[in-house]
């Protein structure tokens, strides 16, 4: 019995995909429109890369270093959101948390502070608003070297005029709002101690401020401006310059309505996302340089065919290569959704978009964009001539 290849999709297809281009154009306008009004007016939901925050290195006491046990521990603290992932070896761990804000939540987390590390009779309050002063209220019959011991404990020194006067028991810190946010920095690490120091050991910790988050931010954005410009000029050097401004127009479309992603779903916009957005941006001219190949090969070997047409010839052609390769990427990239955690979640989501926004925009606007570039099959015709002309 002869054995037939099964074909998943047929090998010659006559889909008029060009035909489409305006609705498809008009589309992608619109999405990405609406992914830059989202940017201004809600935001990009930034991680602790960019917004700046705190990391703590433990190490297990005994064994190794659950993840999974320790996230679900740390995520009730009020101290926001807290990512891990293993650090040299499995029993040690990165606990990162995000930047405080010198807030109520920030005051209240203080007191539990305060109530494990010198006594249940003391309670902490914010002080006057507008300003980041705080209010300690301890049991009576404390003198002062007591208080100063007890609010040390806290990350704070008590000086003489901020001791509490007469029979009162409350003493007030002065402290500007920046001032009470940089505290409050101290304060997170001290109550993620007291949570977890029982099994685990703390071996550093470092603050990560604003400063350095904005310099990621901005060193970010260059990494992702320098690849889509080089990506751009390799195209264009290999083919012409239409493909390359084709290939260009395509990628920022990718990377729009993947930023308007983030924006819609609030994922975590960190450096893992522009990871993301990196290889979104490889995969999309992946197939787009295939395609690409396509149409300059069929512009020599079709010399009389129109560009239309021809760019539908091409497109179907390599239509089943296109999508056995988003098919099998997007399985892989469904199983990280499914399965790779938390930390994965906003790069897997990202990326699963990304093989379906970068396989559309490989057709209908990188193929598409050659029409309005005022692409001519006979310009590469009469080099190829010229070229043979030449070696003759």
């Amino acid at each position: 019995m002869l054995w037939r290849p099964h074909h998943l999709i047929r090998k010659r297809t006559t889909f008029d995909f060009m035909g489409k281009r305006k609705i498809a154009l008009a589309l992608s306008t619109a999405v990405n429109l609406l992914a830059l009004v989202g940017v201004f007016v809600f935001g990009l939901n930034f991680g602790i890369d960019f917004e700046g925050g705190i990391a703590i290195q433990v190490r297990a006491k005994q064994g190794t270093i659950h993840l999974d046990d320790l996230r679900s521990t740390l995520s009730g603290l009020g101290v926001g959101e807290v990512s891990l992932q293993e650090f040299g070896d499995p029993s040690t761990a990165l606990i990162r948390v995000q930047r405080q804000e010198g807030n109520a939540q920030c005051v209240a987390n203080a007191e539990r502070v305060m109530k494990r590390r010198a006594g249940d009779g003391w309670s902490v309050k914010p002080g006057a608003a507008g300003t980041g002063d705080v209010e300690f209220t301890a049991p009576q019959g404390l003198d002062a070297n007591a208080w100063r011991d007890a609010v040390s404990r806290v990350g704070l020194t008590l000086q003489d005029r901020q001791l509490p006067r007469g029979n009162t028991n409350i003493g007030k810190i002065d402290m500007t709002p920046d001032q009470r946010a940089e505290w409050c920095q101290q304060v997170a690490i001290k109550l993620v101690e007291d949570t977890i120091g029982n099994q685990f050991e703390l071996r550093g910790t470092e603050a990560v401020g604003p400063k350095v988050g904005e310099e990621l931010m901005h060193s970010g954005i260059y990494a992702v401006l320098a690849t889509l410009g080089a990506i751009a000029i390799y195209v264009w050097f290999r083919f012409e310059w239409q493909f390359g401004v084709g290939a260009l127009v395509a990628l920022l479309h990718d990377v729009l309505s993947t930023v308007g992603l983030f924006v819609l779903l609030r994922l975590d916009f960190s450096l893992t996302a522009l990871a993301a957005l990196l290889t979104i941006a490889g995969y999309s001219i992946n197939d787009t340089v295939v395609i690409f190949d396509r149409v300059r090969e069929n512009m020599r070997r079709y010399k009389k065919m129109g560009l239309i047409e021809l760019l539908n010839f091409s497109i179907n052609e390599t239509l089943a290569r296109t999508l056995m390769t988003a098919g099998t990427v997007f399985v892989a990239v469904l199983a990280l959704v499914l399965f790779g955690g938390p930390v994965l979640y906003s790069f897997s989501i990202a990326m699963l978009w990304g093989v379906i926004v970068g396989t559309y925009s490989s057709i209908w606007i990188a193929s598409a964009s050659l029409v309005y570039l005022n692409l001519r099959p006979e310009q590469l015709r009469a080099a190829d001539e010229k070229a043979e002309k030449a070696k003759a």
